[in-house]
């Protein structure tokens, strides 16, 4: 008898556990207001210096032709904007000056080939050798001039044209 007793009192104990309540769900945590968003600053490192100008980007711009009287230039600079480096030719003369605008003092030429310092208005035989250097250098030739930034220009057909032009 004592196991019907002790049997009678589990299950009276499991039906009072049945129909007691559930107990009641712990409240939601409280979210805290949203402080300042951290900025995140990636720094990219600086490009290391150019060791050639051969590596140097082009300067933005583009050659035009045009003939002029007497002769025939080639200009270079951005669309809509003073030319940066003019290729003028006089044919009667068979002469080229190759300017820098606003420069005064020289002009340091560099091409694949080799490196010239000319006065800012030397007039070069059109047979010049540092024509057909900056006619065939390898893509780009340089034009530097103290106190301004170096022109690195695309050697195009527009200067070649010109030389061709003066030399008949």
């Amino acid at each position: 008898m004592s196991e019907l007793r002790i049997a009678a009192t589990g299950m009276a104990a499991a039906l009072l556990t049945s129909c007691a309540s559930k107990p009641a769900p712990a409240p939601a945590p409280v979210a805290a207001a949203p402080g300042p968003i951290a900025q995140i600053v990636i720094s990219t490192p600086e490009p290391p210096p150019f060791e050639d100008w051969r590596d140097r980007p082009l300067t933005p711009g583009d050659w035009t032709y045009a003939a002029v009287a007497g002769g025939s230039e080639a200009r270079f600079g951005p669309e809509g904007e003073a030319a940066g480096l003019t290729m003028r030719c006089d044919t009667a003369r068979r002469q080229i000056v190759l300017v820098r605008e606003t420069a005064a003092g020289v002009l340091e030429v560099q091409t694949t080939f080799g490196q010239r310092v000319l006065a800012a208005a030397t007039e070069l035989a059109a047979g010049d050798p540092l024509l057909d250097e900056i006619a065939f250098s390898r893509g780009r030739f340089m034009v530097g001039t103290p106190g301004r930034s170096l022109l690195i220009v695309p050697a195009w057909p527009e200067p070649a044209r010109v030389i061709e032009d003066c030399r008949g």
